[in-house]
């Protein structure tokens, strides 16, 4: 007995050092904060952010782009912008960091992405004909929009907070993730929830539902006309 329980002691040791070891690997800080402005290489109207960065987001009259970080992390910072979109990323993990902020002005965009355990906040009105938003793998995405037509979309553990306005709604909430539109006034909406995801949606005119597998949908307002579709497990709440 003293031996398994010796042998069961070390294992979990083990087991607690790889996890420490995973959770501290990259690259820290050397807690000196400093600005520094990219050149912008092209046009964009996309942005993705990804791999634990805090982007943030401004509508102005030219495209900019501003890292603010540790010293030693820049280098580490990618701002590549390939076929119109924006991809702000790392080229190796990053550990601890007193700032690893990336601000971008945008003079139009149609689609903004998180990713990675990524922070993607709007600092101004998106406006936008055709917009996309999408939040996927633990990341965070906080923004308010203006549109005809937007399609919203979270999986994999990750947040999406829409606020404003728009004439119709695509939301798709999948894998635990959260899809909040409750701030966001539409006419039309399509929603769709599985895998123990949840939206949120604040409709006028018409709704149509698909949960399944554990989803729930929720909504505020009264449209003319609610359609649920329902399959296996989930559930529909008018607030």
């Amino acid at each position: 007995m003293k031996t398994t329980n010796f042998i069961i002691a070390i294992g979990a040791a083990l087991i607690l050092g790889a996890c420490n070891l995973n959770i501290t690997t990259g690259e820290n800080g050397n807690g000196k904060v400093v600005t520094e402005e990219r050149k912008v290489t092209a046009d964009f109207t996309e942005v993705r952010g990804s791999a634990g960065l805090d982007v943030y987001l401004t509508q102005g009259n030219e495209n900019k782009i501003v890292v603010e970080a540790d010293e030693n992390l820049l280098q580490y910072i990618e701002t590549d912008i390939e076929n119109g979109k924006l991809h702000v990323t790392t080229s190796q993990n990053i550990g601890r960091s007193n700032a690893k902020k990336v601000y971008v002005t945008y003079k139009e965009l149609n689609t903004v992405e998180a990713s990675s355990g990524a922070d993607v906040t709007g600092n101004s009105v998106i406006k936008s004909q055709n917009l996309s938003l999408k939040s996927s793998s633990g990341a965070e995405l906080e923004v308010e929009v203006f549109a005809q037509e937007l399609i919203a979309k979270t999986s994999s553990g990750a947040n999406l907070n829409v606020s404003g306005k728009a004439s119709s709604l695509n939301a798709d909430a999948s894998s635990g993730s959260v899809l909040d539109a409750k701030e966001l006034l539409v006419l039309n909406c399509n929603a769709e929830a599985s895998s123990g995801a949840e939206v949120t949606v604040n409709v006028q005119d018409k709704l149509e539902t698909h949960v399944s597998s554990g989803g729930d949908i929720n909504y505020y307002g009264n449209p003319v006309s609610v359609n649920s579709n329902k399959s296996h497990s989930g559930s529909v709440h008018k607030m």
